[in-house]
C-alpha cells in the first residue's frame, strides 16, 4: 500500500508550512527521462555513480535503475548547510572507497543550488584521473544557471525557493516525503 501525504504539511523547528510543488509521479517521470539520457550516453560502459549523501538517497536509487547500466556505486558525504536553510562552506565528511582512475564517473546530487558542492567535487575528484566526470542533479535552481554551473543531467528545474521532500530536508526532517514541497511565504509580524 502506497502512503499518501497531504497537500500542505508543517515540519521542523521552528515549524514551517510547506505546500506540494511536485507529485511523486511527476518526479518519477522526470527522473526516468534523465536516467535514460545517462543510459544512452554511457551505453556499453560501466560508469561509477557517486551519490552525494544524504539528500541523494532517493534520487540515486531511481536514476541508477532508470539508466539501466552495469555500474559501480559509491557515496561521498559533504556538509554545506549551516543553519538548515542557507548554503555555507563545503567540507568533506566521507570520501569514496572505490578507485575511479580511467572510469566514467557520474556524481549524483539531490539539488544544485549555488554550485559550491559541485565546484568542490570537481576539484576533489579530478585529481584521481577519471576518464570523464559528469553531474546528474534531480533538481536545479535558477541561481545555479545564472552562475554558470554546468550540470550534465537535470531532472527538474525549480524556482529559487526552499524545498523539501524526495531526499531534501528542513533541519533534518522531510527527507522521507515522496513528493516535493515548497516553503510557504513567511508572514511578517
Amino acid at each position: 500500500m502506497m502512503h499518501t501525504y497531504p497537500e500542505h504539511i508543517i515540519l521542523g523547528e521552528p515549524p514551517r508550512r510547506f505546500s506540494r510543488l511536485l507529485s511523486r509521479a511527476e518526479i518519477e517521470r522526470a527522473v526516468v527521462r534523465a536516467g535514460e539520457e545517462i543510459g544512452y550516453r554511457f551505453e556499453g560502459e560501466q560508469p561509477v555513480f557517486i551519490g552525494v549523501l544524504t539528500g541523494c538517497f532517493m534520487f540515486m536509487a531511481d536514476i541508477v535503475r532508470a539508466a539501466g547500466l552495469s555500474c559501480t556505486i559509491d557515496f561521498i558525504k559533504l556538509s554545506s548547510y549551516g543553519d538548515g536553510m542557507e548554503s555555507g562552506r563545503v567540507r568533506l565528511i566521507k570520501d569514496i572507497d572505490c578507485d575511479i582512475r580511467d572510469r566514467h564517473v557520474i556524481v549524483v546530487d539531490d539539488i544544485v543550488d549555488t554550485g559550491n558542492s559541485w565546484d568542490f567535487l570537481k576539484r576533489f575528484l579530478m585529481v584521481r584521473n577519471p576518464k570523464s566526470l559528469s553531474m546528474a542533479a534531480c533538481f536545479r535552481k535558477p541561481k545555479s544557471v545564472r552562475a554558470g554551473v554546468d550540470v550534465d543531467f537535470v531532472a527538474v528545474d525549480l524556482p529559487d525557493k526552499f524545498v523539501i521532500g524526495y531526499g531534501l530536508d528542513y533541519a533534518g526532517t522531510g527527507r522521507h516525503l515522496p513528493d516535493l514541497y515548497i516553503l510557504d511565504e513567511i508572514e511578517s509580524p
